[in-house]
């Protein structure tokens, strides 16, 4: 049987989880901001010495150039979405526990 003690106590390791995740998310968000400028400049500096006749040579040249950079900005992006979706089900699991516990409530 569910008791309304056992609902309050998930509700702050959930709440507690919910916090930690928000600092997670500051930094993963610090992370891929840093990782989006480094990828452009760097794809702009590419373009800028690629040696080819055409805005697709130099584009594709520089995207060569930048692979790295761009994996890195893609991972870094990757991670703080992970992150952005930990926190909804963190909420949504929230939201659930409290409709329970206001369920319990009423029973009482």
């Amino acid at each position: 049987m569910v008791v309304q003690t056992d609902v309050e106590r998930e509700i702050m390791r959930l709440a507690r989880l919910g916090e930690e995740n928000l600092h997670v998310l500051a930094e993963r968000a610090e992370f891929a901001a840093v990782a989006d400028a480094t990828y452009k400049r760097e794809h702009a500096q590419a373009v800028l010495k690629a040696d080819a006749d055409t805005v697709a040579e130099r584009d594709a040249q520089a995207a060569l150039v930048t692979a790295d950079a761009y994996l890195a900005r893609r991972i870094a992006e990757a991670r703080l979405m992970a992150c952005q979706e930990a926190g909804r089900a963190y909420r949504s699991q929230l939201d659930a526990l409290r409709s329970i516990n206001a369920n319990l409530r009423a029973m009482v």
